[in-house]
């Protein structure tokens, strides 16, 4: 899962959304996770918060002697946390949905499954703002993107 000889050049946040399963993630701009307004309601709900922004704003990845520290893994489980409630903030911002809109025109979110859906892309969905509440789901887009 974790692949430690990743380079350190893109750091943490870099390194995250390139894990396998971590397709959905977008980078999410250091200065819109550096600004305070954007932050409004994280710290209360995030274990370690000041440590996990610190992770998630670090220019180094994570190496193989890292993911064998159990105090290292908390505060990366706290900065997943966070990154993920950022990220889906983020998403909804003029720059996040530009590039979401270029990962599904990509087909990055893949696409249906069933024969009469002829290959229809898919966007990711999540059922909830709570954490570990549901996992992301996908869904035939109901409308088309304009160019």
């Amino acid at each position: 899962m974790f692949d430690s000889e990743s380079s350190s050049d893109g750091g943490w946040i870099q390194w995250f959304c390139d894990l396998e399963g971590h397709e959905f993630f977008v980078e999410v701009e250091i200065d819109y996770i550096k600004d305070t307004f954007n932050l409004y309601g994280l710290k209360e709900r995030i274990p370690r918060f000041n440590e996990a922004m610190k992770m998630i704003l670090s220019s180094d990845s994570p190496d193989s002697e890292d993911l064998n520290d159990q105090s290292f893994l908390e505060v990366y489980q706290s900065a997943m946390d966070l990154y993920g409630l950022i990220h889906a903030r983020y998403i909804i911002s003029p720059r996040g949905l530009t590039m979401m809109r270029e990962k599904y025109v990509l087909g990055t979110f893949g696409s249906c499954q069933r024969i009469l859906c002829d290959r229809q892309l898919v966007l990711p969905i999540g059922l909830s703002e709570e954490l570990s509440t549901s996992r992301v789901k996908v869904s035939k887009n109901l409308f088309k993107f304009s160019n």
